[in-house]
């Protein structure tokens, strides 16, 4: 019998990462490829700490390419994010699961300081304009951009063999690059990592649309098991 195969878009480190946390009989049970849809590439952009008293981080991307720690609140998004930024030495605590959270949570919070958002270039939610009109001043500085890749002839071989293909989908932008690069969806289960994700892939015809209960690699990797 044929494994179904498990199409990984990430980032290289991130997508090897997720396997790596998979079950070893889950693992056992796929033929996994690798093909990243993004490239994260630093800004080398100064980050201007001047008047800042609290940091926003939503990905670990921004606190590996943002600045040495500052004795300063950090509010994270997602468990990965915040035990990055504990690693490099912020005093770092979760505040929601995805930007709307985050910036639900802060409103309610209501720190009277001035905060920053160290961000990439592309990022959903326009947290620190949102913020900044709920009357908390917040500015963003990006440190990190994400530039589009194809699927690697690997993975277009596979996506085009009729073989059951699952691919996992962790954000708006890499899901709608992935099916401007795969028009016939038929044999693919799409594990979406939240509703946002979702959405992009309506009307496109998958095998399977599933999403994640939360918006978590380890709510990803509950998907996973339950789809195989």
């Amino acid at each position: 019998m044929t494994k179904p195969v498990l199409i990984m878009t990430r980032p290289g480190p991130s997508a090897k990462a997720f396997v790596q946390s998979l079950p070893p009989d889950l693992r056992e049970k796929l033929s996994v490829v690798i093909s990243p849809l993004l490239q994260i590439n630093a800004t080398d952009a100064r980050v201007d700490m001047a008047g800042v008293a609290g940091v926003i981080f939503t990905s670990a991307h921004g606190v590996a390419h943002g600045p040495q720690p500052q004795a300063c609140p950090v509010f994270c998004v997602g468990p990965k994010t915040t035990e990055a930024a504990v690693e490099k030495g912020w005093a770092a605590q979760t505040v929601g699961q995805d930007a709307d959270e985050l910036v639900e949570t802060l409103v309610a919070m209501r720190p009277n300081f001035p905060l920053l958002h160290i961000s990439g270039q592309h990022q959903r939610g326009d947290i620190a304009a949102k913020l900044t009109r709920a009357g908390l001043l917040t500015r963003q500085a990006i440190v990190y951009e994400q530039a589009l890749l194809p699927l690697t002839a690997l993975a277009k071989s596979r996506l085009g063999s009729g073989t059951h293909c699952i691919v996992p989908l962790f954000s708006p932008r890499t899901a709608v690059q992935f099916a401007a690069q795969c028009h016939d969806l038929r044999n693919v289960s799409i594990l979406a990592l939240s509703a946002a994700v979702a959405e992009t892939l309506v009307g496109k015809g998958p095998k399977q649309l599933l999403t994640a209960n939360e918006p978590t690699a380890a709510s990803m990797r509950l998907a996973l098991e339950t789809l195989v």
